[in-house]
C-alpha cells in the first residue's frame, strides 16, 4: 500500500471483531466525515459526493443504496425492490420494507428517511459520531450495532438517510467463513441493544425470543448513562414518529389464527 500514501492500515494484536475495529479507524480518522464500508463491497460510479449532503446537516446520517454482487460469479445488480426503508422484526432480524405512499416524492432520486440502516455502509459526520459515543464498546464482533448506531441518532437528536444517488455493491455470503468465540455474541449484542434503547418494547424482543431474557448482556451502566446524559427520546416516540410504518408489516403482536383444524 506504499504505492497509496493516502491510505493507512492499522492492525491489532488481537482479534477485536468488526465492531471494536470500526472504532480504532474511527480513532484515528482525522477528516470532518467518516465513512464506513465492509470490505467486501465495490463502490460504483460518483458514489461518494451524494453522500456528502452532511454538510446541510451535521447530525444527518446517510447511507448509501446497497446493490448486490453475486457470492459465486460476482455480477452486480440492484436489490429486489431497489430503494425501500430499513426496518426489523421482532425477533431483530433486519428487515426492508416499502416507502409508504405518504413519503414518496415526484424525484424518486430524492433522499428519504430510514428508521434503521443495513449496518455495514454510512457515512457520518465525525464529531457528531463521538458525540453520540461511537459504538458501544460492549458489543462483540459483529451484529446488533445497526440498531443500537440507528436508535441512538433518531432517539438522540438527529436523523438518518439513504441516498439512491450512491451505490455500493456488497458481497453477501452464503455462510460465515470464520468461527465466533463462544458463539453467543449476536444474541448477546441484540439483548444489550434492547435493553438499553428499546424501553418496554423489549419485552416484545423477549416474547419472540425467550431464549435471550436470562442472558447475560454485561454491564450497560456507560451506556444508561449516555442516554440519559443526551436527553435521547423514548422508544415509544421512535416507533410512532419515524419507524410508523414498521407495524404494518411486522405487528409486535401476531394476530390470532382465523381459523385452525387437525
Amino acid at each position: 500500500m506504499t504505492r497509496v500514501p493516502k491510505v493507512h492500515i492499522l492492525r491489532t494484536k488481537k482479534r477485536e471483531g468488526l465492531i471494536r475495529t470500526r472504532l480504532l479507524g474511527a480513532t484515528a480518522a482525522k477528516g470532518e466525515v467518516i465513512t464506513f464500508l465492509d470490505s467486501h463491497c465495490e463502490a460504483n460510479v460518483n458514489w461518494l459526493p451524494p453522500l456528502l449532503r452532511i454538510a446541510q446537516n451535521r447530525k444527518t446520517i446517510v447511507c448509501p443504496m446497497i446493490d448486490v454482487i453475486d457470492h459465486d460469479h460476482f455480477g452486480y445488480d440492484t436489490q429486489a425492490g431497489d430503494a425501500m426503508r430499513g426496518a426489523f422484526d421482532w425477533e431483530m432480524y433486519y428487515k426492508r420494507i416499502p416507502i409508504p405512499p405518504e413519503m414518496k416524492r415526484d424525484d424518486p432520486t430524492e433522499p428519504f428517511r430510514s428508521p434503521v440502516m443495513a449496518g455495514g455502509l454510512f457515512a457520518v459526520d465525525r464529531k457528531w459520531f463521538w458525540e453520540l459515543g461511537g459504538y458501544d464498546t460492549g458489543l462483540e464482533i459483529w451484529g446488533g450495532e445497526q440498531y443500537e448506531i440507528s436508535f441512538k441518532v433518531w432517539m438522540c437528536g438527529g436523523r438518518m438517510e439513504d441516498i439512491p444517488c450512491s451505490r455500493v455493491g456488497h458481497i453477501y455470503r452464503k455462510y460465515v467463513p470464520y468461527k465466533i468465540p463462544g458463539g453467543i455474541s449476536l444474541a448477546k449484542n441484540l439483548k444489550r441493544v434492547a435493553e438499553v434503547w428499546m424501553d418496554e418494547y423489549a419485552e416484545y424482543v423477549y416474547q419472540h425470543r425467550p431464549e435471550y431474557r436470562h442472558l447475560s448482556a454485561g454491564d450497560m451502566t456507560a451506556q444508561k448513562e449516555l442516554r440519559s446524559r443526551l436527553s435521547c427520546k423514548n422508544f415509544r416516540w421512535f416507533m410512532s414518529e419515524v419507524a410508523w410504518d414498521l407495524p404494518r408489516h411486522y405487528p409486535p403482536v401476531e394476530p390470532p389464527a382465523a381459523a385452525w383444524g387437525e
